[in-house]
């Protein structure tokens, strides 16, 4: 099910934006999913297939984008506009342990192990992103 919807997803993807960006979103998501593979391999010695980095990648961003929501359904409740200082130090750790926390849950690795492959996927991603917009 989980490739049916990626599928979907890059062909929707494609569809909206220009071939260019889609090919460098497509080359972005493979190297960080052959990253993710050998940092997994590499800190605890667990092969990780192609399939379920990919699979993580998805989970890290659906618990991801349940806890902005929540975030953003407490903020439109409570009446809050503005967030600074420990609840904004607060509100990054809960989105960074939701990051974590799909990387151990897919991955199946320890808590340590899930949080140095999301700063390590989270670095690739933004130099990437940064590399394809000045080159794009």
């Amino acid at each position: 099910m989980h490739y049916l919807l990626l599928i979907g997803a890059m062909l929707w993807f494609s569809f909206l934006v220009p071939l260019k960006v889609t090919l460098a979103t497509a080359i972005s998501l493979a190297v960080i999913t052959a990253l993710i593979r050998h940092i997994a391999h590499s800190m605890s010695g667990v092969a990780v297939s192609f399939g379920d980095a990919v699979k993580a990648i998805g989970n890290s961003f659906i618990f991801l984008v349940v806890a902005a929501f929540t975030l953003l359904s407490f903020l439109k409740g409570s009446g809050v506009t503005h967030i600074s200082g420990l609840p904004g130090l607060a509100v990054f750790g809960a989105f960074l342990a939701a990051y974590v926390l799909g990387f151990q849950v897919s991955l199946r690795l320890s808590f340590g192990t899930s949080s140095v492959i999301a700063l390590a996927s989270t670095a690739a991603s933004t130099g990437a992103f940064f590399l394809s917009r000045s080159i794009l």
